[in-house]
């Protein structure tokens, strides 16, 4: 394989990897590993508002339980299943939380490190490992959303697979609810089945 092909195939996978980062949602995942995921085929929803709201500093907006839907239902679609309206029908059913907290990070360096005019005692840099070195500290408040789906097996009765997606929330994410939504659904369903 000739070096320039090389270096396009190493491109277009750093490509791919850097969009599948872009999201910025963490997902966690856990599942059964002896529960076999091969036969299912239909899903549906446990209820007809299958949203729980966890903790959470912000009431959701009455919208977010629909669109959360659509968006679980396209990807599941796209995977090959099939929704049907029974759930006792079902392979499998979900339900969804939602939740967000705020959070506060502090960030305290040496005053020194911030404008690198500080002069010490022997007039070419700081004291000996900071000492007499003020501090700058800086306080940041931010909110963290989350989205936990949930997966449970009918003829079982019991759950299955469950994922968490969390993401701080920027003024930009609130402005592209939707693609926030898609992007938090991509995560928690991306090891969806498991096997």
């Amino acid at each position: 394989m000739s070096t320039h092909r090389v270096w396009l195939l190493a491109l277009a996978s750093l490509s791919l990897g850097l969009g599948a980062c872009a999201t910025g949602f963490q997902a966690i995942y856990d599942s059964d590993p002896a529960h076999d995921f091969s036969a299912y085929k239909t899903f549906a929803w446990m209820s007809e508002n299958p949203m729980i709201v966890g903790p959470t500093n912000r009431m959701p907006s009455p919208l977010l339980e629909p669109k959360i839907m659509r968006a679980v239902e396209a990807d599941l679609v796209a995977k090959g299943f099939s929704q049907v309206n029974d759930p006792e029908a079902a392979d499998f059913v979900l339900s969804f939380t939602v939740g967000s907290r705020e959070e506060i990070k502090v960030n305290s360096y040496p005053a020194s490190y911030a404008g690198y005019g500080y002069r010490g005692a022997w007039g070419w840099g700081g004291p000996y490992y900071g000492v007499g070195v003020a501090t700058e500290t800086e306080v940041r408040q931010y909110q963290k959303g989350m989205l936990a789906l949930d997966v449970f097996d009918v003829k079982q009765h019991r759950p299955v697979y469950h994922a968490v997606a969390e993401k701080s929330i920027t003024e930009s994410d609130r402005k592209k609810m939707d693609e926030t939504i898609n992007a938090a659904v991509d995560a928690v369903l991306q090891s969806f089945p498991p096997n």
